[in-house]
């Protein structure tokens, strides 16, 4: 008859531990690390650091240092004050203008970001600056998305994945149903000055 009570106490103490357990990780969930991004403004930076290792986040950024015709997320990038406004090392840097819906490169001017969509398939490019309607984005204050212009349901979203980098890590762009993209994969701060 001893071992009943034994029995219950640690029943009851193993609830206990679960729940907490349960309750630590739904903490986790919602309160997910904000970056601590270096980048001077302006830059477009995932919302959620997720497991970027230095906290900065992750930023828009063109593929490979410099100017190039495609674009994926990057860890963002340190400041480097001084530095003429085309200098390679500001190419984690983007200006988003809600007038015109356009995501602009700061350091490479005259270039935006345009998706470029096949079925099954989206990559992001760094195209002139033009009234193509890919070209065209909104940002959604209230939850975070930048969706696409012409198809609202589709939302700006990165890989479920991080890739090396050098000393750095990346995640691929990609154009994903809203509704069914992870919250943490499709929020994005957007910082003008």
């Amino acid at each position: 008859m001893k071992s009943a009570p034994l029995a219950m106490s640690s029943l009851y103490f193993g609830t206990i531990i679960t729940m907490l357990i349960i309750l630590v990780g739904l903490n986790g969930i919602a309160s997910a690390d904000e970056p601590k991004v270096p980048t001077s403004a302006p830059y477009i930076v995932l919302s959620d650091n997720l497991d970027e290792p230095n906290g900065y986040g992750f930023c828009l950024d063109t593929f490979g240092p410099g100017q190039s015709d495609l674009l994926h997320t990057h860890s963002c990038k340190p400041a480097k004050e001084g530095q003429p406004r085309n200098y390679a090392g500001h190419d984690a840097r983007f200006m988003y203008d809600a007038s015109t819906g356009r995501i602009q490169s700061y350091a490479f001017e005259g270039v935006c970001m345009q998706a470029l969509v096949a079925k099954g398939w989206t990559v992001f490019a760094l195209l002139n600056c033009s009234d193509h309607p890919r070209q065209k984005f909104v940002h959604n204050s209230s939850d975070g998305t930048l969706r696409l212009s012409e198809d609202k349901k589709q939302c700006v979203t990165v890989a479920d994945k991080t890739v090396p980098a050098g000393p750095w890590v990346k995640r691929p762009l990609a154009l994903q149903e809203c509704d069914s993209a992870k919250a943490a994969l499709k929020r994005w701060t957007v910082v003008s000055k």
